[in-house]
C-alpha cells in the first residue's frame, strides 16, 4: 500500500501486523525510494557527518534509512517538516523525541527500515531470513523455553529469526537492547495469530505481534501499562 505523506513522498507499508492495540503507527521504507534524495530533509547536519564517516555502503543506507522511518513517520503525527523532528539518543543508546509524548523504535536490515510510534512502551525488529546454524537457539533460548519454541509450527529456517526478534523487540522497548542477554526474556508464541506474551528480565509482561513476509520477519512488542 502506498500513501503520501507530509514530505510529498510516497512511502509504503509493507508490513502488516495484525490486532494492534489503537495507537501504534508504524512505518516501513526502502533504500530504492531515497536514494536519490536530498538527504538533509531527514538528517541532521551531524548526522550528515557521521554518515559520511561510514566506510561501508550498507551501513550508510541502513543508518540513513532508520532516520528516514523514524523523521518521516512523526513528521506526519506531529504536522511538521520532517527536518524539524528532533531525535536524541539517551546514555543508554535509545533515541528519543523529546516533548512529543511518543515513545519510538526503528529497525533497519539491508536495504529495509522500519519504525514505529505510540504513546507507550514499544519495540520493534526486522531481520532478513538468512542461513544460520540453528544451535544459535542455544545462546538465545531459556532452558524453559525450548520446549515450546520447539512445537512451533515455523519453518526451522524461520524459528531463530522469530524468537530473535521478538526478543530484541521487547529489549529495544525496554531501552537496553543487547546489554541485556536474550536469554533473559521468555517466550510464549501463539502461531495462530502471529502473537506472543514475553516476559522481559524484570519480569514484566509484554505482548507482542510478529509478521513473517518471504524473507522477512519483524516483530513488534507493546507494554499499554505498566
Amino acid at each position: 500500500m502506498s500513501e503520501k505523506t507530509a514530505n510529498g513522498l510516497k512511502l509504503r507499508n509493507l508490513i502488516d501486523f495484525a490486532d494492534l492495540p489503537e495507537g501504534v503507527f508504524v512505518r516501513q521504507v526502502e533504500w530504492s525510494t531515497y536514494s536519490s534524495q536530498d538527504l538533509s530533509a531527514f538528517l541532521t547536519e551531524e548526522e550528515l557527518v557521521r554518515r559520511a564517516e561510514m566506510k561501508h555502503s550498507g551501513r550508510r543506507n541502513g543508518f540513513s534509512l532508520g532516520r528516514i522511518a523514524l523523521r518521516s513517520l512523526l513528521s506526519d503525527l506531529l504536522s511538521m517538516p520532517a527536518s524539524k523532528v528532533a531525535l536524541v539518543t539517551a546514555p543508554s543508546g535509545q533515541l528519543l523525541n523529546p516533548d512529543s509524548g511518543f515513545h519510538i523504535s526503528l529497525a533497519h536490515s539491508g536495504e529495509t527500515a522500519i519504525a514505529v510510534a505510540a504513546r507507550f512502551s514499544v519495540g520493534i525488529d526486522l531481520e532478513e531470513v538468512r542461513s544460520k546454524p540453528l544451535e544459535l537457539l542455544d545462546y538465545i533460548l531459556a532452558d524453559s523455553e525450548k520446549d515450546h519454541i520447539d512445537s512451533l509450527n515455523v519453518l526451522d529456517s524461520h524459528r531463530l529469526f522469530l524468537c530473535w526478534t521478538l526478543k530484541e523487540a521487547v529489549l529495544k522497548g525496554m531501552g537496553v537492547g543487547l546489554r541485556s542477554s536474550p536469554n533473559k526474556v521468555k517466550l510464549h508464541v501463539d502461531t495462530r495469530t502471529q502473537s506472543a506474551i514475553i516476559e522481559d528480565p524484570t519480569q514484566q509482561e509484554w505482548q507482542a505481534r510478529y509478521c513473517i513476509s518471504g524473507s522477512w520477519i519483524s516483530a513488534l512488542a507493546f507494554q499499554t501499562e505498566k
